[in-house]
């Protein structure tokens, strides 16, 4: 019976360190800008910091404010910016994941209703080992300086 409790033990102990490797992320500054009233599309951007010794993926995000929602770079191409849909970002081990406009960006496509600065909405981000992370995302006026 013994060798089963400590079993049960260091089983408990390894669901722990998964636990754990969740508070290794973090998410700061996200925002998002006010589209023009003839945009039905949006973007988030926000900065991932991994203080653990992995790296982790970013596999999507959801949030009510718009029907469809997907991770896209923008790329520079034959003197033209375009978008590419992308499944993953990874966040790397000890290091971050900026995602900026004119680079990678959460893309809010069929927004519900107008994003109206001032306000602010919850986006819930997915990673592939920290699990579901919900921050809240700032509507502004323009980007913000610094």
């Amino acid at each position: 019976m013994m060798k089963s409790k400590n079993a049960l033990l260091g089983l408990g102990l390894a669901l722990l360190g998964i636990e754990a490797g969740a508070h290794d992320l973090s998410v700061s500054s996200a925002w998002s800008l006010s589209p023009p009233p003839s945009s039905s599309n949006g973007a988030v951007y926000l900065v991932v910091e991994n203080s653990g010794p992995k790296a982790d993926m970013l596999m999507g995000a959801e949030a009510d404010v718009a029907r469809k929602i997907e991770l896209h770079a923008t790329s520079h191409e034959d003197g033209q910016m375009k978008m590419h849909h992308h499944h993953s970002f990874e966040v790397p081990a000890d290091g971050s994941l900026e995602l900026a406009p004119g680079a990678l960006h959460i893309m809010l496509m069929g927004l519900v209703e107008p994003l109206e600065a001032g306000q602010s909405f919850d986006l819930k981000l997915m990673f592939m080992h920290a699990g579901e992370m919900s921050v809240e995302v700032e509507v502004l006026e323009s980007p913000p300086s610094g």
